[in-house]
């Protein structure tokens, strides 16, 4: 009975994903494909229950399947594999915050033109296999063009690529606020790349050392040295390409800096553990800078991996101060700087919201003046 169980789920899986082939192909358009583990115990089936009920809900109702006895498959339709794997960092998050467990073994790739159906499922199982043997917990993708994690040229990957599709977004930040510019590619050769942007645009350029680059088949942001900007022929000239396994193109939500120091105060078990000034702020995220000995007094103490409560004020659109608590965690630390992620109440994240549309307004304000001023 399993067996025939077994059979009947394997052909109705290919059946799917051979129909998203087919659809993708018709229509010319593009998904991408995760394969994840998860050991079910049955005899906790009603937590696999809601496990899987959550998962199903994050991904926006995309197809879910089973493939074998503990891995399961996820089908993201029109998805390019930038915003994939972003949904996926975040699925990964938010199962470890609601259910205290990881995800830890996650392979995923995008879907080729060319790919039939074992093409596709064995570039899959590859990046899969390769997340299990790796140490380290991350996700491990690619697309048929672009492996990051396979020992190649990295010039000669781009020139291939870059040759088929000429069209770029470039991304730059201005204190917090993401800036995006359509571009092409006029030439590349030997790591240096030639871009044409808009003309009104150029002059932004002149005022910034990097950008950073984003391809729709090309699994990684590059951050790019800014060489030379000519604006007579709009051209953008970048060197030092460099792939980027995290960027702040990752962000969930608008992050900002605040325009006047803003203090904070890290609790444990309602006592202070630390102060530090806001650097960054985000509905979902605090950036901290902090004193060396207060990270090394977290670190000591094994508190890294604790929740915490945070709690600092920030200005109001009537110029008032209004106090922000929320429950913490450490994302990551950076030298003195500690990303946290925060759970703001719905009220909170409200006042948040607000603050960040407070800052972008007046930094729009100040970026325009700059542009008119260039140009």
């Amino acid at each position: 009975m399993s067996s025939h169980y077994e059979s009947i789920n394997t052909y109705l899986n290919r059946g799917i994903v051979e129909a998203n082939i087919t659809f993708a192909k018709a229509h010319q358009t593009s998904f991408c494909i995760a394969k994840f583990g998860f050991e079910v115990d049955l005899e906790d089936a009603f937590f696999f229950k809601d496990l899987i009920a959550f998962i199903h809900t994050e991904l926006g109702f995309q197809t879910l399947l089973q493939q074998g006895n503990d891995t399961f498959l996820i089908i993201l339709r029109d998805f390019k594999i930038h915003y994939a794997k972003k949904m996926l960092k975040k699925l990964e998050h938010n199962i470890k915050q609601n259910f205290k467990i990881e995800i830890k073994n996650i392979g995923m790739t995008l879907f080729d033109a060319s790919d039939s159906y074992k093409s596709l499922l064995d570039r899959l199982d590859k990046y899969y296999i390769m997340s299990r043997l790796s140490t380290r917990k991350k996700i491990f993708y690619g697309t048929l063009d672009f492996d990051f994690y396979e020992t190649q040229n990295k010039n000669d990957v781009l020139t291939s690529i870059l040759h088929k599709e000429k069209a770029v977004t470039l991304y730059n930040l201005y204190n917090g606020i993401s800036i995006k510019e359509e571009a092409n590619i006029a030439k590349f050769d030997e790591g240096i790349a030639q871009l044409t942007v808009n003309a009104p645009k150029i002059f932004y350029y002149t005022k910034e050392s990097f950008t950073f680059i984003q391809h729709d088949r090309i699994p990684n942001i590059i951050k790019a040295k800014i060489i030379k900007v000519d604006p007579a022929k709009s051209l953008l000239v970048l060197a030092n390409l460099e792939f980027l396994d995290a960027s702040p193109l990752d962000r969930s939500y608008t992050r900002v800096q605040p325009q006047k120091p803003i203090n904070a105060t890290l609790l444990l078990n309602k006592i202070k553990c630390i102060d530090g000034n806001v650097d960054t702020l985000s509905e979902s995220s605090v950036v901290l800078h902090v004193k060396l000995v207060d990270i090394e007094k977290l670190i000591h103490k094994e508190l890294v991996d604790k929740e915490f409560d945070v709690s600092f004020q920030i200005p109001t659109v009537k110029g008032f101060l209004t106090m922000i608590s929320a429950k913490a965690t450490i994302f990551s630390i950076i030298n003195e700087t500690i990303v946290l992620n925060i759970q703001p109440n719905t009220f909170m994240k409200t006042k948040i919201r607000q603050y960040v549309a407070l800052r972008q307004n007046g930094l729009l304000v100040d970026l325009k003046q700059q542009l008119k001023h260039l140009s």
